[in-house]
């Protein structure tokens, strides 16, 4: 078995009681050797996989016949969110892959607007007899104090922008006339600036119109989840009523009064930690019901609901996964890091190494609506009884050699992975020298050449595809010294700069052989792994 990735210690989500003096996470007392599921994972697909064939003849309806519904009916709720104004390629590509086998009444689609969408076909050609979801307006039932004027604005008291852009959204539809053109929430990121307020009403309205499921699953249109995994993973070994909140870490506020165990409760600071929204993120049901709980006096709630509490912070966020984070913080729940399993990388840009390689995949964030639909059939084909998707297996999906040569012009192969050691850039005046210089560093697996105007070489530790990159044409204006009389002080200079991608599949082979998987690293919760 390769070697993993070290395991940290659980970031527990019980109060933790040794924190860093210099406001970063709880540092773990001692690594973890063991595995945070220490016994065998079975999926609950029946079939459990499909023949290669099938998976590409069978239509998604039939593909489907597989999916665990007494899951999605009984123990685990999956919340997608989305926005009225995001393309309805992107729509259809999540709604045709990851969305596609729940039944009416499984799944809830969050938005803001109401309306109809087909799981399983075009939510441009909707016809009858089709698998419809009504996606829900999650923003229509907010308090009405978001929708009031506000100081802000250079001190002018108004309606947000982005609330005067949905209600004419909203008027629009009522009228029958909102097209895509005159959609007022698709100019000035209108639909982006809406977003964050959807945070918190999608978590109240889940328990609202499904109360008590054990888990709580929020995803976004362009969020691929791997649902055998995460199944296995929910299922297989964690307590729902704990206070479980798991994603892929980002730095969110600093706590400045956050009264230190260590130091019988005196105040310090420290940096708290949110789940990035885009990979998706689990609420158990402990922590739904004590993010919701509402304290009472003599029979009446003196306290405001989550999104009433919260409305101040989010009208200065930008961000509604950061809001949500702190006030899960504020009442004690504290975030468990679970990346990369929760994973911010594309698929095109997933940078495999020890470190995601014998991990298993929950969810990808940022997938391309090209890659939806066939990494969703190339799934049902390999998915195994008794273990889960792993990294290495995905790498077989789409990797260097297999979509294009060893060498490749116009394509950017270039990624950052904070924890790779040894990766640098190097001068080179050719791809030649390029490639050369990669093949004298022992540890670079692949390159990238930048030529035109610009000679320099990227080196990589780890193995990345990439991205088509056609070449980049920059102007700017220089000041000529001393001009003749009559001449402009400046001078307009173009760069120009060109993006070749090799890889050293030799290379890449031997270390493939050196990394096979025997066990599966089902890693510990930790703040210390992030991207």
């Amino acid at each position: 078995m390769a070697s993993p990735a070290p395991l940290l210690a659980l970031n527990s989500p019980k109060p933790v009681a040794s924190q860093s003096r210099k406001n970063q996470p709880p540092a773990p007392a001692e690594p973890r050797t063991d595995s945070f599921l220490p016994f065998e994972t079975t999926s609950s697909f029946h079939p459990v996989s499909y023949s290669k064939s099938e998976t590409q003849s069978k239509s998604i309806s039939d593909l489907c016949a597989s999916f665990p519904h007494h899951i999605s009916q009984n123990r685990v709720q999956a919340v997608l969110k989305i926005g009225h104004g995001e393309s309805r390629d992107k729509l259809d590509a999540q709604l045709n892959s990851v969305s596609a086998c729940f039944q009416p009444g499984e799944l809830l689609i969050f938005s803001d607007l109401d309306e109809d969408l087909v799981l399983g076909g075009s939510n441009t050609n909707k016809k009858r007899g089709q698998n419809i979801h009504r996606a829900i307006d999650v923003l229509a039932n907010l308090p009405s104090s978001y929708f009031d004027p506000y100081p802000h604005n250079e001190g002018q008291t108004t309606q947000a922008e982005e609330f005067t852009n949905y209600e004419a959204m909203i008027a629009l539809s009522k009228e029958g006339s909102l097209t895509t053109e005159n959609d007022p929430t698709r100019k000035d990121n209108t639909g982006w600036k809406l977003d964050k307020y959807k945070f918190l009403a999608e978590v109240e309205r889940a328990w609202e119109m499904r109360p008590n499921k054990e888990w709580y699953v929020f995803y976004e249109t362009d969020t691929y989840v791997v649902w055998d995994n995460l199944f296995r993973f929910l299922l297989g070994g964690l307590d729902p009523d704990k206070e479980w909140y798991m994603g892929s870490p980002s730095p969110g506020r600093v706590d400045n009064d956050y009264a230190d165990p260590e130091e019988n409760g005196r105040k310090t600071k420290i940096k708290t930690w949110f789940a990035n929204g885009g990979p998706g993120f689990v609420l158990s049901r402990g922590a739904m019901e004590k993010l919701l709980r509402r304290e009472s006096e003599e029979g009446r709630l003196v306290t405001p609901p989550l999104t009433l509490k919260w409305l101040d912070i989010i009208r200065s966020d930008c961000c509604g996964d950061s809001v949500l984070g702190w006030a899960l913080w504020k009442v004690g729940i504290k975030l468990s890091g679970m990346f990369p399993m929760f994973n911010v990388y594309p698929l095109h840009g997933v940078p495999f190494s020890e470190r995601k390689w014998c991990q298993p995949v929950l969810t990808m964030h940022k997938t391309l609506p090209a890659d939806m639909e066939g990494l969703w059939r190339w799934e049902q084909g390999v998915r195994k009884l008794g273990r889960p998707l792993l990294y290495a297996d995905l790498y077989e999906f789409r990797h260097p050699g297999s979509v294009q040569a060893e060498v490749r012009k116009n394509w950017d192969n270039t990624n950052y992975d904070k924890q790779a050691k040894g990766g640098h850039d190097v001068g080179a005046k050719t791809l030649d020298e390029c490639e050369k210089a990669c093949q004298d560093d022992e540890k670079c697996l692949q390159y990238m050449w930048r030529g035109e105007d610009r000679h320099s070489c990227v080196f990589q530790v780890f193995i990345n595809l990439g991205l088509e990159k056609q070449p980049e044409r920059k102007e700017k204006n220089i000041t000529v010294e001393n001009p003749h009389e009559g001449e402009p002080a400046w001078r307009l200079e173009v760069e120009v700069t060109s993006f070749t991608s090799g890889w050293m599949t030799g290379r890449i082979g031997e270390w493939k052989s050196e990394h096979e998987c025997t066990g599966v690293d089902w890693l510990w919760p930790s703040l210390d792994r992030y991207f």
